[in-house]
């Protein structure tokens, strides 16, 4: 259990600073994937032993057959080359990943593992200020790592710090941060974190007319927040006549069209909306005559992969239907939590999920890790909390023996002949 609590704390060290802060740096290019690759890899040497947890394992091989069979149908169906589908296979293989080996092993930090951790986080974000100060006077006002980076840290501060209101105040200050710089999908997730930090007292009860009302309240106050953004893309630019943007047309093509012409399986993977799609140009933008389209251009596809929305069209039906289940399981789970504190996480971090890949495909690259693996920690609270109070009992059991030992009369002449 040692072992595998060292083994994560030195895992999160090294991803925020590598994977999120600076990926952006040549020499960290294929951290993320070697990360991927090293948790998957220590999970399978621990997977059968005593200190893991058994129920998600089952969960995991179903899902590494399912990416299987979508690996053999792009190969052999698929509309992009080859090498488009073990690229994508990479992206697609890490999230889900990172989710169930974070669960499985269910790594248990002490106070000094979390100290560093969270060291380590804030230390980052100061650094990427210091690093990026034209973040700070509006020349990348936009830049989308910060708010990232800041999320994750005051979501992993408010589970790791004792349950007091300066803790809560201090992860809030520390999402805050984020908007030095922010999106405006990040001004989003922070409405969404002071929402449920500050005014979710108890679990969600999803029966009831007052959750229905809070959830609605909620998401017309991230709307508002996010109006300018949201209607540009998503009402103004699906309106006829408008100019065609990336971002509207990707969505419409993808949900108007590939996911018919391609009915039950989709594209295949590799074929539309995701890096591989951009690093092998697919033939589905000429097909859909989105080669002309700024951003989308063969020689400039850098608002190709824009969105993760989209990006299930090249699954098809079936793999939506695979990825809704995975999803249905999570928040099913995720409600039956007991620890406020964690419940409040992992809601916070779907709802950030939710709507900053609207805009963003981060959750299949390394910066959608951290968000994976608090979502993992999460999943685990209900079991930790039932071992120690366990380890409670135990204690309590023990300390009753002694003194029940102690107050046997032939140990008290016992004492008293020692003396």
């Amino acid at each position: 259990m040692k072992g595998i609590a060292t083994f994560y704390t030195w895992f999160w060290i090294i991803y925020f600073p590598t994977c999120i802060a600076f990926n952006e740096l040549p020499s960290m290019g294929l951290v993320d994937e070697v990360m991927t690759v090293v948790l998957i890899g220590y999970t399978f040497t621990k997977i059968n032993t005593r200190y893991t947890v058994r129920y998600p394992k089952k969960e995991y091989y179903q899902f590494l057959g399912i990416l299987v069979f979508f690996i053999v149908y792009s190969l052999l169906f698929g509309a992009n080359i080859h090498k488009a589908v073990w690229r994508d296979m990479v992206q697609w293989i890490r999230p889900f990943s990172v989710i169930y080996c974070t669960w499985i092993l269910n790594p248990q930090f002490s106070a000094n593992q979390k100290k560093l951790m969270l060291g380590t986080m804030i230390t980052t974000l100061v650094m990427w200020l210091i690093y990026h100060p034209t973040a700070l006077n509006g020349v990348e006002a936009e830049f989308p790592v910060l708010g990232q980076l800041a999320m994750c840290t005051g979501m992993a501060w408010y589970i790791f710090t004792d349950p007091t209101k300066e803790n809560r105040y201090m992860a809030t200050a520390l999402v805050l941060s984020g908007m030095l710089a922010p999106k405006m999908k990040f001004v989003g997730e922070v409405v969404c974190f002071i929402a449920v930090i500050y005014f979710l007292k108890k679990r969600l009860n999803f029966k009831s007319p007052k959750t229905a009302i809070m959830l609605a309240v909620m998401m017309v106050v991230v709307l508002i927040v996010t109006w300018s953004k949201f209607d540009a893309y998503y009402v103004s630019g699906f309106e006829e006549g408008a100019e065609r943007m990336s971002r509207p047309e990707s969505y419409k093509v993808a949900f108007g069209q590939i996911i018919w012409d391609y009915f039950p399986f989709g594209s295949g993977m590799g074929t539309f909306g995701c890096a591989a799609a951009a690093d092998y140009y697919s033939p589905l933008y000429y097909k859909y005559k989105m080669d002309d389209i700024w951003g989308l251009t063969p020689d400039n596809p850098m608002f190709l992969a824009d969105a993760f929305y989209p990006v299930l069209a090249q699954i098809g039906v079936v793999g939506i239907f695979f990825f809704c289940a995975f999803w249905k399981r999570r928040l099913t789970a995720m409600n039956r939590i007991r620890d406020m504190r964690y419940y409040r996480v992992a809601w916070i971090t779907f709802f950030c999920l939710a709507i900053e890949q609207a805009a963003d495909s981060s959750f299949l690259s390394g910066k959608g890790m951290g968000y994976c693996m608090l979502i993992a920690l999460c999943l685990n609270a209900n079991r930790n909390l039932l071992m120690e109070r366990a380890k409670i009992r135990k204690l309590i059991a023990q300390e009753k023996k002694l003194v029940e030992t102690l107050q046997n009369p032939d140990v008290e002449l016992s004492l008293k002949k020692e003396k």
